[in-house]
């Protein structure tokens, strides 16, 4: 087990040094062609991005949210307080 965990380090070492020995791969391109690798990472990060909000349940909670708020906001009159849903025990008891 001991000699396991040292050669996995010994190996992350290395390849570390390699890695810091290899230099930046942006120094040696041209400008053409680093445009065309910052759009094709840039295509791909929105897609990702896109594929998360269709994954993610989180956004359309934030969605509903948002609409209600909008909601809430258009019964407002300017300055005054939101108008209460019919049902709702918020409204004005006094």
């Amino acid at each position: 087990m001991v000699y396991a965990l040292g050669a996995l380090i010994l190996i992350a070492l290395i390849y570390a040094i390699a890695k810091a020995a290899s230099g930046n791969r942006y120094s040696e391109m041209t400008e053409e062609e680093f445009e065309a690798e910052a759009q094709r990472s840039s295509r791909l990060s929105g897609a990702v991005a896109e594929l998360q909000k269709i994954l993610d349940p989180s956004h359309h909670v934030e969605h509903v949210q948002e609409q209600r708020e909008r909601v809430e906001a258009d019964g407002a009159e300017s300055g005054g307080r939101p108008k209460a849903a019919p049902g709702s025990t918020s409204a004005k008891q006094r």
